[in-house]
């Protein structure tokens, strides 16, 4: 999970989530999360309209999917197009994190492409002092109104204990949760309090700010990471640069909020990156990116089976001309462009 410090800010992949088409549930384990098969283990049932259910042994990694041997022989096909689904939660982003990199893991997805369907991905910003992001200065300002942004509604949650109507939980969504991206702020504190016992440790304040990222917006994310090496934290400020803006009041203020300063702590926060936007062209990777990535992440596995098989290459020859039978028109125009340059 990549992190960037700032002052006391830590900054951090806190959910991904994704479908991949056309592979079977053990290529999507061993292949895909590149973790073992005999380390998950079946729940009692499916969810999201999957019949079937894997749990990570060691943490919060969930893969959903369709044994297509127990479809019926009238729905074979909606259960093929639904593909494998793997979901790690903020826990589970952190367990991986300590097995695989993560980058790792969504460098395999760029690859895929066309063939990974993205749901949703969280950034997270996370300050354990409330030195920047302190919960009651930012619903002060939006209760002032204080803020400019291009998304039309905020809304805040808040849950007490009844018999002393102290809080138990407090979030703010700038947004709305039904869109493809949306901003949700809360005490970090007390939700581990409600949560868990053991408080041994935690913060007295802490904050969390969170970008939530769905479909369209969620890959251009991805591939934000990847392909531009953009660092997550400088991808949540550079979103929030792009879509919120906290200020305040000027001495001779115009009905213009536009024309307001920034207040010097959305300043800090953002650092002086620029606007992130999710709305581009994804860059198109060329043969000479597909062939490093051979090297990086197939070439080992490549040489074990070719020592194994004592340097006998027609397997190979024959993954090779499947492959060809799935070309897509992404693989043609690398293909095209790489022939040109020859």
């Amino acid at each position: 999970m990549e992190t960037q410090e700032k002052q006391v800010l830590t900054a951090s992949i806190d959910w991904l989530e994704f479908t991949v088409m056309d592979i079977t549930v053990e290529k999507a384990l061993t292949e895909i999360l590149q973790l073992p098969v005999t380390e998950f283990s079946p729940l009692n049932k499916g969810r999201f309209g999957y019949h079937k259910q894997l749990k990570w042994v060691g943490g919060n990694i969930f893969v959903l999917y369709n044994d297509l041997s127990e479809t019926t022989e009238n729905k074979p096909e909606t259960a093929d197009r639904m593909g494998v689904h793997m979901m790690l939660s903020g826990a589970g982003c952190r367990q991986y994190e300590a097995r695989q990199p993560l980058k790792k893991l969504l460098l395999f997805l760029t690859i895929l492409d066309e063939r990974v369907n993205f749901t949703r991905i969280d950034l997270a910003i996370d300050d354990r002092s409330d030195q920047l992001i302190n919960f009651s200065r930012v619903h002060d300002a939006a209760i002032n109104r204080l803020f400019t942004s291009r998304w039309s509604k905020w809304d805040e949650l808040n849950s007490r204990r009844s018999a002393t109507g102290e809080y138990l939980g407090r979030t703010m969504y700038f947004g709305s949760q039904a869109s493809d991206i949306f901003c949700r702020i809360y005490d970090k504190t007390l939700e581990r309090k409600a949560n868990s016992e053991e408080t041994t440790g935690l913060p007295e304040h802490w904050t969390r700010l969170e970008v939530i990222y769905k479909k369209d917006r969620a890959k251009q994310l991805v591939y934000h990471i990847v392909d531009r090496h953009v660092p997550v934290g400088t991808a949540i400020r550079g979103t929030l640069n792009q879509y919120i803006r906290f200020i305040k009041t000027p001495p001779n203020p115009d009905q213009n909020k536009s024309r307001w300063p920034t207040a010097e702590w959305w300043i800090q926060l953002l650092d002086g990156v620029g606007k992130l936007q999710l709305t581009i062209e994804k860059e198109q990777k060329s043969i000479d990116d597909m062939k490093d990535w051979l090297e990086r992440q197939i070439a080992p596995t490549i040489a074990a089976v070719l020592t194994a098989n004592e340097g006998d290459l027609s397997w190979l020859h024959e993954i090779i001309g499947k492959g060809a039978q799935r070309l897509s028109q992404r693989h043609r125009d690398a293909i095209a462009q790489y022939l040109l340059k020859k």
